[in-house]
């Protein structure tokens, strides 16, 4: 088991009983308690986890980042002018990749051009999509994340490299002019590293809220981004400074 899978498969046990201990994470995975100390070292170090005697703790801020629920049900009708107005963006017969996220969730029903290709980690993007029989629909291999709904890993990046997307559409959890698009976990960072990379046009889709806040991974900088999709309440002078950096649009 890659080393990657298995840190997915922690926050996994962790997402709904928050603690765990490493005796029963080193039975679990058939590895030995000091693999699994470094593991937790390294979860720790992202900002994931807090170490504990015999075990860790999943951060509260984490936990609620990773929670696609918990996070559905924030700035509704924001992000629902936000999808509408990506999905207009796309054109019939293109190829376009859709992370995992709650605005990509809801782009996906607004979707209605003809002929499309569409790639995505999102198990809530594919059950959008399921009744547009005429939509080619590729589902990334990887680990399930529960609590996030996404799938992630080693698997998802190396299949992502070997495709390319006429767009690219992305959440995120911060948006600062230093650090630039950010999310909250290393494993989440690298699929959407590797879209970015492999996109001709990039488009995150972000919350006015999301702006002035950093996360703990970044993903791009906005020489990458062709476009950050957000809301009419991002105040002009947001508008202003993120303007210079890229293009922003706001709906």
């Amino acid at each position: 088991m890659f080393k990657e899978e298995r840190l997915l498969k922690i926050l996994n046990k962790m997402s709904n009983r928050k603690s765990i201990t490493i005796q029963e994470l080193s039975e679990s995975f058939n590895v030995s308690p000091s693999t699994i100390r470094r593991d937790l070292t390294e979860l720790e170090k992202s900002g994931v986890v807090r170490r504990t005697h015999g075990g860790a703790i999943l951060m509260e801020e984490v936990s609620n980042e990773y929670d696609f629920s918990h996070k559905q049900g924030k700035n509704v009708s924001e992000k629902k002018s936000i999808a509408k107005y990506a999905a207009s963006l796309v054109e019939d017969g293109e190829v376009i990749a859709l992370n995992s996220s709650t605005l990509t969730y809801l782009m996906a029903a607004e979707l209605n051009s003809k002929d499309l290709n569409i790639v995505t980690n999102s198990i809530g993007v594919v059950n959008q999509l399921a009744s547009k029989t005429d939509y080619n629909i590729i589902v990334l291999g990887g680990i399930y994340l529960h609590s996030a709904k996404t799938i992630e890993g080693t698997t998802t990046v190396e299949q992502i490299s070997k495709m390319h997307f006429d767009k690219v559409f992305l959440g995120a959890n911060g948006v600062d002019l230093k650090l630039g698009l950010s999310t909250a976990g290393a494993i989440e960072a690298s699929s959407k590293q590797a879209m970015v990379e492999y996109g001709n046009e990039v488009y995150f889709l972000c919350e006015s809220t999301k702006f002035d806040k950093v996360s703990f991974y970044k993903i791009a900088d906005f020489s990458q981004v062709n476009s950050i999709i957000t809301d009419d309440k991002l105040t002009d002078k947001q508008f202003e400074i993120y303007s210079k950096y890229t293009n922003i649009v706001r709906v």
